[in-house]
């Protein structure tokens, strides 16, 4: 993981940002990564037991959803480019932590790129206004949720 000051300019105006980067290759055709981070069945074990809600189509809402049947994360999706790109905006609940449920909403951008050894994933969550609660939060929650995906999909490789 990587964490960088950057500025970009993606967004309707420009600031500077601290984000959290991840990559990893994922042992698995691109349509099966996509459908991992997308498709609810898949989803639930990777993102600690959380329910994602959504369609994944732009302007349309994204939640995580406790086992509790609680939302921890809310957000919009912003962008996709199946199987390539997703991105959504990232706002916790007062539920989920109270202190970073008052933090500026974030942006978590997913890049996947076919490979030769399996699915090359990039995420990036970004837009953080300063090192605040949601940036402390997701700092390590990121890793395990590729380290799920990783896993997810190790089961499935046979070697030669």
């Amino acid at each position: 993981m990587t964490i960088e000051h950057e500025r970009f300019s993606h967004m309707a105006e420009t600031k500077t940002s601290i984000r959290h980067s991840y990559e990893r290759t994922i042992p698995a055709q691109i349509e099966d990564v996509w459908r991992a981070i997308t498709d609810s069945d898949e989803l639930e074990s990777a993102f600690f037991d959380n329910l994602v809600e959504s369609t994944f189509m732009p302007g349309e809402p994204v939640r995580y959803i406790s086992p509790e049947g609680v939302v921890m994360v809310d957000g919009m999706v912003l962008d996709v480019d199946e199987p390539h790109r997703l991105v959504h905006s990232f706002v916790y609940t007062v539920a989920a932590d109270p202190e970073a449920a008052d933090d500026s909403p974030s942006r978590v951008t997913w890049a996947l790129e076919p490979g030769d050894e399996g699915t090359h994933v990039s995420l990036v969550h970004e837009g953080f206004d300063s090192r605040n609660a949601t940036w402390r939060s997701v700092e390590d929650g990121w890793d395990g949720i590729l380290d799920a995906l990783e896993r997810r999909f190790d089961t499935d490789t046979d070697d030669d």
